[in-house]
This record gives C-alpha cells, sequence and structure tokens, in this order.
C-alpha cells in the first residue's frame, strides 16, 4: 500500500474491511502521515516502510495500491512493473499525457494488470443509464448536458486550489470517464470556455462550458462551477440525456424517464437503481477477476488515456482559443 494520505487511508480501511486480501506492507514517505496511519490502524511498525524499494525487498506480494500524488506514479508503477506485481491506482493516471502513455506501455511490456481508480462510473446511476440506453429505452441519443456545482477543494493553500486547470484535470476526469462508459462513445472533438470568478478560492480557473462531438453527431455539453456557494448538485452531477423516443436525467441522485412530446402518451416516471455493490468493492473485485482471468480490467490503464484525452484536449482548446480534435491531441 503506497501513500497513505486522506485518500491512502480510505483504501487501507476499505482493503481491511475484505476477507481477501491482507496488506503486508505500507508505504509512507512523510513521517508525519505515517504515524497518523499507524495510530490510526493500528498498524506494526514493522510493516511500515519509507520507501516501496524497501517494502518490495521485505515483503512478498501480488500487488501494489498506489494513492500517491499523480506526479509519482510513473514511478511507483514502474518500481511495481520491474517486481512483477499488479497495479491497482488512484486516478488521474498522470499530469502528463506522454507519461501517461509510456506508463501503460510498460505495464502491457511487463503484462502487469494496470487498473485505474475511476470510481464515479461504478455509481448506481450510471450503471444502471448504461444498461437502460443499451436496452434502447429512449432510442438514439443525441444530446447530453452535464451540469455540476460544487464548493470543490476550498482547501487553502492545497494543490488543488494553486494549481492551473486543476478543476478538470483532477475532477472532470471523473466526469469525463463516466460520460464514456454511461454513452458508450468516445468524442472526436471538444471545444473549452474556461474562466474565474473574483470570489473563488481556486488560482487556476474554477468555471467552464465544454462541448464534445461525436461521430454520430451526437453532442455533450459539460458546465461546471467548482467555486458554488449557493445550491449544489451531487458529485456525479445532474445530467439530462435526450434521444429519438425521450429522455433519462438524472436529478440529485435520482433518475427519470420522460417522454412528453403531444403525438405519443406521455411518460414521466422514476427509474429505480439497479442493486449494484459499493463502488470500492465494485473497483476492487473486478481487478481480482481480471488478474484471475488474465484479462484487462474495466477501466485499465490503457482504456483510461481515452479519458485523459478529453481531459488534455479541452485544456488544448481552452489555452489555444479553439475548437480541436481529439485525433489532433494525440493518436490513439
Amino acid at each position: 500500500m503506497t501513500g497513505l494520505g486522506s485518500r491512502g487511508s480510505h483504501w487501507v480501511d476499505q482493503l481491511l474491511k475484505r476477507d481477501d486480501v491482507e496488506i503486508v506492507a505500507y508505504v509512507e514517505p512523510a513521517a508525519q502521515i505515517a504515524e497518523q496511519a499507524i495510530e490510526q490502524f493500528n498498524l506494526d511498525r514493522s510493516g511500515v516502510f519509507d520507501s516501496l524499494d524497501d517494502a518490495v525487498s521485505s515483503v512478498s506480494a501480488d500487488f501494489v495500491c498506489d494513492v500517491t500524488p499523480p506526479g509519482v506514479h510513473h514511478v511507483i508503477a514502474q518500481k511495481a512493473f520491474d517486481n512483477g506485481l499488479h497495479l491497482l491506482q488512484e486516478k488521474p493516471l498522470s499530469n502528463d499525457f506522454s507519461v501517461a502513455q509510456q506508463t501503460v506501455a510498460a505495464g502491457r511490456a511487463a503484462g502487469m494488470r494496470h487498473m485505474i481508480t475511476q470510481n464515479y462510473r461504478f455509481h448506481p446511476c450510471p450503471r444502471t443509464t448504461r444498461r437502460v440506453l443499451d436496452e434502447g429505452l429512449i432510442g438514439q441519443v443525441g444530446q447530453v448536458d452535464l451540469r455540476w456545482y460544487m464548493n470543490w477543494a476550498d482547501i487553502p493553500g492545497s494543490f488543488y486550489v494553486t494549481a492551473p486547470y486543476m478543476l478538470i484535470n483532477d475532477m472532470m476526469v471523473h466526469h469525463f470517464d463516466m460520460m464514456r462508459y454511461v454513452l458508450n462513445a468516445d468524442p472526436v472533438t471538444v471545444h473549452a470556455i474556461t474562466w474565474n470568478h473574483p470570489w473563488s478560492w481556486l488560482k487556476g480557473d474554477s468555471a467552464h462550458v465544454i462541448v464534445f462531438e461525436y461521430p454520430d453527431g451526437m453532442r455533450a455539453t459539460h458546465v461546471s462551477l467548482g467555486a458554488a456557494v449557493g445550491k449544489r448538485t451531487t458529485y456525479w452531477g445532474d445530467w439530462s440525456i435526450n434521444g429519438s423516443r425521450g429522455s433519462i436525467t438524472w436529478e440529485l441522485d435520482r433518475m427519470w424517464h420522460s417522454h412528453l412530446h403531444r403525438t405519443d402518451e406521455p411518460v414521466n416516471r422514476e427509474i429505480l437503481p439497479d442493486d449494484v455493490p459499493d463502488q470500492s468493492v465494485a473497483i476492487v473485485d473486478e481487478f481480482f477477476c481480471a488478474i484471475d482471468e488474465n484479462r484487462d480490467p474495466e477501466c485499465c490503464a490503457a482504456d483510461n488515456l481515452k479519458s485523459l484525452t478529453m481531459v488534455f484536449g479541452a485544456i488544448k482548446s481552452t489555452v489555444e482559443e479553439r475548437r480541436v480534435s481529439l485525433d489532433e491531441h494525440i493518436n490513439l
């Protein structure tokens, strides 16, 4: 287990609850954070290491769960692959697209399973919506509108507050990955406009409007405000998916199917969510199944490059103030 900060603690807690996992080593170079984890989880100090090198030379393991900062993900990944260890890694895969590509290639060359913890797609709303769209509930989808308002990263001085484009880079990779899953499609162009507000605590732009275009003519809009001080959406956002036979909407974790055109019998009913596992449980289950079945997991690192393409394409679009072809950004 590498990284014992707040998100790392979440994964320690999740893994300790499982009967099929034994955490044999913990890695945390920051002494204060390591001490906090030792106290919080009553850890044996002999199993806590300053580096992954020390850990892998001292214990035998099957995989690494990596919750370190994105800037060192490639370092942790290479060490894991060099030692024949599979890798479950927090998003984003990297803050640099070329480094992400190199990391994916390294995992492929080593024959290791490499999964990114894109947990949002495992929530009941996207899982249920993907199913009913596949069943043709609303016909051909033509327009998707996603709205997200949140007081995001309201922690003075944190990396999320000070770095540029962090709302897109760190948070929206969740949404873009979720869009890819729900729609079962990848966009071909992106046009993004970003800005900030005088009251925002974020140094980077806290607001955006982004339009994605798809090969079949579908359009998806994404409107966000990460410095919202009024009414909020959920972290998954409010969605409106419109097709030839009606719409599916998400409104504060409730889903609705509507078909209200005057020529047809009106429909306006709630869609009950499918019974799916907790997101963190589902991620680890999928990771283990992929290892046992010698296949790529859902959210494998190679697939996650496509979600990162949407992220970096959107940033390129706003920086250059133009519509960007995602093939232009990177040839996948």
